[in-house]
């Protein structure tokens, strides 16, 4: 099964729960508020994604 396949088949979460999950650090959390949208689901493998992105981004 391809990366995308497995990612389409997780199961997904909102911003809401990640933020109140264990997953993340206090600091990764203010991330994912800033970063994931509210109305929207996603895997986690996307969430961290996206949240590492973010932390590897340089201030302009």
């Amino acid at each position: 099964m391809t990366e995308k396949a497995e990612e389409q088949m997780a199961p997904t979460f909102t911003k809401q729960q990640f933020l109140s999950s264990k997953q993340f650090t206090a600091q990764e959390k203010d991330v994912v508020n800033a970063v994931l949208q509210d109305r929207e689901r996603y895997s986690v493998a996307a969430a961290k994604k996206m949240v590492r992105d973010f932390l590897k981004k340089e201030a302009k």
